[in-house]
């Protein structure tokens, strides 16, 4: 399945936050594939889609999205995370992905999905 150059998969459970970034990502020209507020649906929306990057809250109510991120690096597509935390919550095997911390700043949101090369 080719990704769909302009798709940003957003995972986040806080239904504002969600919308929010959302709203930053197509006023920035990204299509939303989501918000997915659980780990299911996520992956749900990934059999269906192939988005260009992802955008993954770590912490999906009593779940997290490690089994999306395992899901997405396994395809090759590249994500970032979101927390209130560090990188010390992450397993040594996402450790070097991007974290972003929470309240987000949309900038740095946009410059790191700008990062993958589309203009």
């Amino acid at each position: 399945m080719t990704p769909d150059y302009r798709a940003v998969l957003v995972v986040e459970d806080e239904a504002l936050i969600a919308m929010d970034i959302q709203y930053q990502l197509e006023d920035g020209g990204w299509s939303v594939i989501g918000p997915a507020g659980t780990p299911q649906r996520a992956l749900d929306l990934l059999a269906a889609t192939h988005p260009r990057f992802a955008v993954l809250d770590i912490n999906l109510g009593r779940k997290t999205s490690y089994d999306v991120a395992d899901n997405l690096a396994a395809r090759g597509v590249p994500f970032l995370f979101l927390s209130g935390g560090t990188k010390e919550v992450l397993p040594d095997r996402f450790r070097a992905r991007p974290l972003l911390q929470k309240p987000i700043r949309y900038d740095e949101l946009l410059r790191h999905v700008g990062d993958i090369g589309i203009d």
